[in-house]
C-alpha cells in the first residue's frame, strides 16, 4: 500500500494535501513553515513516483488513503 512508503510526517502532509489544503494551510495546521511542508511533499512525490500535488492526491484518493 502506498501509505506504507511514507514517514509519519509525510503521511500527515499527504493526508492534508489530499483534502485540498495549500502548503501554507498544511504548515499552519502542523505548526511548521510552508517551506518545511514543501520539503516533505517533495519526498512524498519521490516516494510515490509522481510529479506534482495533483498526481499525488489522485493516487492517494484512489488507494483510499
Amino acid at each position: 500500500m502506498t501509505r506504507n512508503l511514507l514517514t509519519p510526517r509525510e503521511r500527515e502532509c499527504a493526508d492534508l494535501l489530499s483534502t485540498g489544503m495549500s502548503n501554507k494551510e498544511i504548515g499552519k495546521k502542523l505548526g511548521v513553515s510552508p517551506s518545511t511542508v514543501r520539503c516533505h511533499l517533495r519526498s512524498v512525490y519521490a516516494r510515490l513516483r509522481v510529479r506534482n500535488r495533483v498526481a499525488a492526491a489522485i493516487l492517494l484518493q484512489r488507494q483510499g488513503v
